[in-house]
Protein backbone atom coordinates (compact mmCIF):
# COMPACT_ATOMS: atom_id res chain seq x y z
CA UNK A 1 0.00 0.00 0.00
CA UNK A 2 1.49 3.60 -0.72
CA UNK A 3 2.26 6.22 1.63
CA UNK A 4 -0.61 8.47 -0.48
CA UNK A 5 -3.16 4.90 0.46
CA UNK A 6 -2.22 5.37 3.98
CA UNK A 7 -2.31 8.38 4.81
CA UNK A 8 -6.12 8.38 3.34
CA UNK A 9 -7.02 5.52 5.30
CA UNK A 10 -5.74 7.24 8.21
CA UNK A 11 -7.33 10.28 7.64
CA UNK A 12 -11.20 8.15 7.34
CA UNK A 13 -10.28 6.83 10.52
CA UNK A 14 -9.50 10.18 12.60
CA UNK A 15 -12.68 11.41 10.63
CA UNK A 16 -14.65 8.65 11.93
CA UNK A 17 -13.22 9.11 15.76
CA UNK A 18 -13.71 12.66 15.66
CA UNK A 19 -17.61 12.01 14.62
CA UNK A 20 -17.91 9.17 17.11
CA UNK A 21 -15.88 11.22 19.84
CA UNK A 22 -19.09 12.85 21.27
CA UNK A 23 -21.09 10.66 19.54
CA UNK A 24 -23.17 10.79 22.77
CA UNK A 25 -25.34 14.04 20.87
CA UNK A 26 -28.14 15.89 21.45
CA UNK A 27 -30.08 14.57 18.89
CA UNK A 28 -29.60 14.88 15.15
CA UNK A 29 -28.27 16.64 13.28
CA UNK A 30 -25.90 17.93 16.08
CA UNK A 31 -22.81 15.94 17.30
CA UNK A 32 -22.60 17.55 20.84
CA UNK A 33 -24.92 16.00 23.29
CA UNK A 34 -27.50 17.75 25.36
CA UNK A 35 -28.53 17.31 29.08
CA UNK A 36 -31.53 15.67 28.28
CA UNK A 37 -32.88 12.03 28.02
CA UNK A 38 -36.56 11.26 26.35
CA UNK A 39 -39.29 10.92 28.48
CA UNK A 40 -40.16 7.68 30.53
CA UNK A 41 -41.55 5.05 28.50
CA UNK A 42 -40.77 6.77 25.13
CA UNK A 43 -38.51 5.78 22.19
CA UNK A 44 -36.86 7.47 19.24
CA UNK A 45 -35.17 6.11 16.37
CA UNK A 46 -32.03 8.43 14.34
CA UNK A 47 -31.10 7.70 11.05
CA UNK A 48 -28.77 8.89 8.65
CA UNK A 49 -26.07 9.02 5.60
CA UNK A 50 -23.02 10.63 5.92
CA UNK A 51 -20.63 11.32 2.70
CA UNK A 52 -17.22 12.49 3.04
CA UNK A 53 -14.71 12.08 0.14
CA UNK A 54 -14.21 8.17 0.44
CA UNK A 55 -15.96 7.32 3.30
CA UNK A 56 -19.56 6.83 3.54
CA UNK A 57 -21.76 5.90 6.44
CA UNK A 58 -25.01 4.16 6.97
CA UNK A 59 -26.33 4.66 10.67
CA UNK A 60 -29.53 3.52 12.39
CA UNK A 61 -29.71 4.24 16.57
CA UNK A 62 -32.69 3.54 18.37
CA UNK A 63 -32.91 4.96 22.39
CA UNK A 64 -35.65 4.58 24.65
CA UNK A 65 -36.15 5.74 28.51
CA UNK A 66 -35.56 3.02 30.78
CA UNK A 67 -37.01 3.53 34.17
CA UNK A 68 -37.48 6.98 34.22
CA UNK A 69 -33.70 7.85 34.92
CA UNK A 70 -31.85 6.57 32.03
CA UNK A 71 -32.23 5.97 28.04
CA UNK A 72 -30.34 3.24 26.75
CA UNK A 73 -29.26 3.17 22.57
CA UNK A 74 -28.09 0.69 20.55
CA UNK A 75 -26.54 1.79 16.79
CA UNK A 76 -25.57 0.35 13.95
CA UNK A 77 -23.75 1.34 10.66
CA UNK A 78 -22.89 0.25 7.51
CA UNK A 79 -19.73 1.75 6.22
CA UNK A 80 -17.53 2.24 3.13
CA UNK A 81 -14.12 3.03 2.64
CA UNK A 82 -13.12 3.92 -1.02
CA UNK A 83 -10.12 5.46 -0.42
CA UNK A 84 -7.98 2.42 -1.72
CA UNK A 85 -7.80 0.39 -4.67
CA UNK A 86 -10.74 -2.01 -3.29
CA UNK A 87 -14.01 -0.43 -1.85
CA UNK A 88 -14.04 -1.78 1.96
CA UNK A 89 -17.13 -2.22 3.81
CA UNK A 90 -16.98 -2.44 7.30
CA UNK A 91 -19.67 -2.78 10.23
CA UNK A 92 -20.06 -0.92 13.12
CA UNK A 93 -22.24 -0.91 16.53
CA UNK A 94 -22.29 1.53 19.36
CA UNK A 95 -24.18 1.05 22.99
CA UNK A 96 -24.87 4.40 24.98
CA UNK A 97 -26.21 4.81 28.39
CA UNK A 98 -27.31 8.41 29.31
CA UNK A 99 -28.62 9.68 32.39
CA UNK A 100 -29.22 13.35 33.92
CA UNK A 101 -28.16 14.52 36.91
CA UNK A 102 -30.08 17.77 36.83
CA UNK A 103 -32.82 17.82 34.03
CA UNK A 104 -32.95 21.21 31.56
CA UNK A 105 -35.66 23.39 32.23
CA UNK A 106 -36.70 26.30 29.96
CA UNK A 107 -34.74 29.19 30.73
CA UNK A 108 -32.52 26.95 33.05
CA UNK A 109 -29.49 24.69 32.91
CA UNK A 110 -29.09 20.70 32.85
CA UNK A 111 -26.03 18.65 33.42
CA UNK A 112 -25.79 14.73 32.32
CA UNK A 113 -23.27 11.66 32.08
CA UNK A 114 -22.89 9.55 28.74
CA UNK A 115 -21.34 6.11 28.85
CA UNK A 116 -20.72 4.61 25.04
CA UNK A 117 -18.30 1.76 23.45
CA UNK A 118 -18.13 2.48 19.76
CA UNK A 119 -16.53 -0.98 17.93
CA UNK A 120 -16.47 -2.85 14.41
CA UNK A 121 -18.19 -6.11 13.80
CA UNK A 122 -15.55 -9.42 15.10
CA UNK A 123 -13.93 -7.24 17.57
CA UNK A 124 -15.98 -9.10 20.34
CA UNK A 125 -16.94 -5.51 21.62
CA UNK A 126 -13.10 -3.85 21.97
CA UNK A 127 -14.03 -0.52 21.01
CA UNK A 128 -13.78 2.60 21.50
CA UNK A 129 -14.57 3.65 25.24
CA UNK A 130 -16.23 6.77 25.98
CA UNK A 131 -17.45 9.02 28.78
CA UNK A 132 -19.15 12.64 28.32
CA UNK A 133 -19.96 15.48 30.81
CA UNK A 134 -23.04 17.44 28.82
CA UNK A 135 -23.60 20.83 29.79
CA UNK A 136 -26.59 22.48 28.94
CA UNK A 137 -28.46 26.39 28.90
CA UNK A 138 -31.82 27.49 27.85
CA UNK A 139 -32.45 30.93 27.01
CA UNK A 140 -35.11 33.40 25.77
CA UNK A 141 -37.86 30.12 26.67
CA UNK A 142 -36.21 27.52 24.56
CA UNK A 143 -35.29 29.64 21.66
CA UNK A 144 -31.79 29.56 21.94
CA UNK A 145 -30.11 26.11 24.12
CA UNK A 146 -26.27 25.89 24.24
CA UNK A 147 -24.38 22.62 25.07
CA UNK A 148 -20.95 22.63 26.30
CA UNK A 149 -19.40 18.69 26.37
CA UNK A 150 -16.23 17.38 28.11
CA UNK A 151 -15.18 14.11 28.29
CA UNK A 152 -12.33 11.12 27.79
CA UNK A 153 -11.74 8.09 25.35
CA UNK A 154 -10.33 5.47 25.10
CA UNK A 155 -9.22 4.58 21.68
CA UNK A 156 -8.74 0.72 20.51
CA UNK A 157 -6.21 2.20 18.05
CA UNK A 158 -3.08 2.24 20.21
CA UNK A 159 -4.74 1.87 22.99
CA UNK A 160 -4.71 5.84 24.13
CA UNK A 161 -6.65 7.99 25.91
CA UNK A 162 -8.06 11.36 24.58
CA UNK A 163 -9.70 14.44 26.11
CA UNK A 164 -12.93 15.14 23.88
CA UNK A 165 -14.68 18.76 23.78
CA UNK A 166 -17.37 20.35 22.05
CA UNK A 167 -19.71 23.33 22.24
CA UNK A 168 -22.83 24.08 20.33
CA UNK A 169 -25.71 26.26 19.87
CA UNK A 170 -29.71 25.29 18.73
CA UNK A 171 -31.13 28.74 17.48
CA UNK A 172 -35.62 27.82 17.19
CA UNK A 173 -36.65 30.16 13.96
CA UNK A 174 -40.23 28.91 14.24
CA UNK A 175 -42.48 26.06 15.13
CA UNK A 176 -40.75 23.55 12.51
CA UNK A 177 -37.57 24.89 11.79
CA UNK A 178 -34.24 25.00 14.08
CA UNK A 179 -30.47 25.94 13.18
CA UNK A 180 -27.59 24.27 14.37
CA UNK A 181 -23.92 25.10 15.16
CA UNK A 182 -20.93 23.71 16.79
CA UNK A 183 -17.26 23.00 17.20
CA UNK A 184 -15.73 20.06 18.53
CA UNK A 185 -13.00 17.42 18.61
CA UNK A 186 -10.61 15.54 20.55
CA UNK A 187 -6.94 15.44 21.81
CA UNK A 188 -4.53 14.63 19.51
CA UNK A 189 -7.47 14.23 16.59
CA UNK A 190 -7.62 17.40 15.56
CA UNK A 191 -10.94 19.86 15.58
CA UNK A 192 -14.13 20.31 13.62
CA UNK A 193 -17.09 22.63 12.94
CA UNK A 194 -20.35 22.20 11.61
CA UNK A 195 -23.51 23.95 10.57
CA UNK A 196 -27.12 21.91 10.62
CA UNK A 197 -30.86 22.77 9.52
CA UNK A 198 -33.80 20.59 11.41
CA UNK A 199 -37.48 20.68 9.70
CA UNK A 200 -40.20 18.77 11.61
CA UNK A 201 -42.50 17.14 9.01
CA UNK A 202 -44.70 16.03 12.00
CA UNK A 203 -44.04 18.08 15.57
CA UNK A 204 -42.73 16.28 18.19
CA UNK A 205 -42.94 13.03 16.24
CA UNK A 206 -40.95 13.26 12.62
CA UNK A 207 -38.00 15.58 11.89
CA UNK A 208 -35.82 15.96 8.47
CA UNK A 209 -32.59 17.16 8.94
CA UNK A 210 -29.37 17.98 7.60
CA UNK A 211 -25.19 19.17 8.09
CA UNK A 212 -22.48 20.54 6.61
CA UNK A 213 -18.87 20.76 8.29
CA UNK A 214 -15.05 20.32 8.00
CA UNK A 215 -12.24 20.80 9.55
CA UNK A 216 -10.98 23.66 11.80
CA UNK A 217 -7.09 24.13 10.63
CA UNK A 218 -5.84 26.60 8.25
CA UNK A 219 -7.42 25.94 4.49
CA UNK A 220 -9.97 23.55 5.68
CA UNK A 221 -10.57 20.07 4.44
CA UNK A 222 -12.67 17.22 4.78
CA UNK A 223 -16.17 18.44 4.11
CA UNK A 224 -18.57 15.96 5.47
CA UNK A 225 -22.74 16.04 4.64
CA UNK A 226 -25.10 14.31 6.76
CA UNK A 227 -29.07 13.59 5.45
CA UNK A 228 -31.18 12.34 8.37
CA UNK A 229 -34.79 11.64 10.04
CA UNK A 230 -35.52 11.09 13.38
CA UNK A 231 -38.81 9.28 14.36
CA UNK A 232 -40.23 9.25 18.10
CA UNK A 233 -42.94 7.81 19.48
CA UNK A 234 -45.15 9.02 22.21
Amino acid sequence: MTFALLQARAAACVLAGLLACPAAHAGRPMTVDDAAIAAPGTCQLETYALRADHLAEYWATPACNVGGDWELAVGGAWADDTSGPRSQTTHHFRLQAKTVFKALETNGWGLGLVLADQFRAGRSGDGDLSLNVPFSLSLRDDAVLLHVNAGMMHAETGRQHHATWGGGAQFRLDQRHSLTAEIYGRQHGGSRYQFGIARALIPDRLQIDATWGRRLARGGGEPVVTLGLVFQSH
